[in-house]
């Protein structure tokens, strides 16, 4: 069974939702030894399940989007990208093809919404995770809330 995603207020307070009769009930992730690993929760009506508490701040919308980054040492290698999720923080991507990315790298990066206006986005960030193919950023330029991206990630 997939883990139970469960996002975490600005308390580290989450309310878990029994998968199998619906019972919810909140709990401080605070009083946790490891909030980030998956854990095991079990119901009053018997149901074990696990839950996986959503640390991050800002709201990830997942995606799938074209775009391209360029390594920002004068770039020297770029290559295109599907971004997969996406918030007003970061970015999480696929290369198309074989790259040398690597932690601490900064990178431009430039893609296209999917919203009626088909909004060019470009955005400076720092490579954070690296997975093979799969890259995490964190943008190193602030956001607008006017701006395009802003807008696009509004529920």
């Amino acid at each position: 069974m997939e883990a139970q995603t469960v996002r975490l207020d600005a308390d580290n307070m989450a309310i878990i939702k029994c998968p199998q009769c619906g019972t919810t009930r909140t709990v401080n992730a605070a009083k946790l030894n490891n909030p980030r690993g998956p854990l095991q929760a079990r119901c009053k009506c018997g149901t074990a399940f696990h839950i996986l508490f959503d640390v991050r701040k800002a709201y990830r919308k997942q995606t799938r989007l074209n775009g391209h980054y360029v390594k920002d040492s004068a770039g020297e290698k770029q290559g295109r990208i599907i971004v997969r999720n996406i918030s007003v923080s970061g970015i999480g991507f696929t290369t198309l093809t074989k790259h040398n990315l690597k932690q601490g790298d900064k990178v431009r990066l430039k893609f296209t919404l999917d919203d009626a206006r088909r909004s060019e986005i470009e955005k400076t960030g720092v490579v954070k995770v690296v997975n093979e193919k799969s890259v995490g950023c964190q943008f190193t330029d602030s956001g607008q809330q006017d701006d395009p991206l802003g807008f696009y990630l509004m529920p």
